[in-house]
């Protein structure tokens, strides 16, 4: 019997450690959605699909040209509709135009959060609205002979596809769970400690034990993703890669969140190193003397 209680309460410690390491973990990854720093890195990757920038160019110049048009300046009887088209084509190619609409996507985090979190949303794709007007006018006034003439135009704001519908679906998923994980991991992980000091019949080590796996469990995550990265910790999750779980976080975390990911397991490790040796401490000094 007091095998089974032993086993039992380690199990318990194991539990509990890994619990509190999950809390960890999704914490800063519910940070990141609700600060921004998810929906950034999204639409960063999405930049980086020549595709992409391209549909976003062309969706552009054909704004530009329109409200041109609209505006009583008509490129094409001036035969100037191709130098205009092909410089803000060239111009959403730049660095200086991804910064500029990286800039409105942090302003739309808002959107992203509510959207990942939305009870009933239809699946669908993940799209952010940006408006060019300024960087448009601007890149115009740079053409010769156009620039000089062509008036402002305000235009509507462009739709960017930053993620398909399957996969911000896996996101959405995904993100529920590390919610959840966020919001009650850490008092599941101490009620199954606090289980496990009930089940055993060895409490003065208990602690030391329980101490020890949190450490253990937190400083072995912080050194994977030292060594190894986010796709190692990925591993780590239900489902691995593939798993819903596993497509959030990869999608959501970036190098800035890995910073803060790691500041935070080392935290936690360091904790639970803390009350390992403070218990260890007391342990020692609270033992039995051996009869003279």
């Amino acid at each position: 019997m007091r095998a089974l209680r032993t086993v039992l309460s380690a199990l318990l410690i194991l539990v509990g450690a890994s619990l509190i390491a999950a809390w960890a973990v999704s914490g800063v990854v519910v940070r990141a959605v609700e600060d921004g720093t998810a929906v950034h890195a999204i639409a960063e990757r999405a930049l980086e699909d020549q595709a992409i920038v391209d549909a976003i160019g062309t969706a552009i110049a054909d704004a530009t040209l329109d409200a041109l048009a609209e505006a009583g300046y008509d490129l094409g009887f001036l035969g100037l509709d191709d130098v205009v088209r092909g410089a803000i084509e060239n111009a959403a190619r730049s660095d200086d135009f991804a910064d500029a609409l990286l800039a409105q996507v942090d302003d739309a985090r808002a959107q992203f959060s509510s959207h990942v979190t939305e009870e009933e949303r239809a699946p669908a794709p993940l799209v952010i609205e940006v408006d060019p007007s300024q960087y448009v006018n601007a890149r115009i006034d740079d053409i010769p002979v156009v620039g000089e003439r062509a008036p402002d135009v305000a235009l509507q704001p462009v739709p960017v596809e930053v993620m398909s519908a399957s996969d911000f679906e896996d996101v959405r998923t995904g993100y529920r769970a590390v919610e959840t994980a966020a919001q009650w991991a850490l008092w599941a992980g101490l009620a199954a400690i606090a289980l496990g000091l009930v089940v055993t019949h060895r409490t003065r080590w208990f602690m030391v034990k329980a101490g020890a796996a949190v450490a253990v469990v937190a400083g072995g995550l912080w050194l994977v993703l030292r060594w190894w990265g986010v796709d190692a910790i990925v591993a780590t999750l239900p489902g691995g890669a593939d798993g819903s779980a596993g497509t959030a976080f990869a999608r959501i975390v970036t190098e800035d969140t890995v910073a803060a990911l790691s500041e935070r397991l080392g935290v936690i490790a360091a904790v639970g190193f803390a009350v390992a040796a403070v218990f260890l401490v007391v342990a020692l000094l609270t033992r039995p003397r051996a009869a003279a």
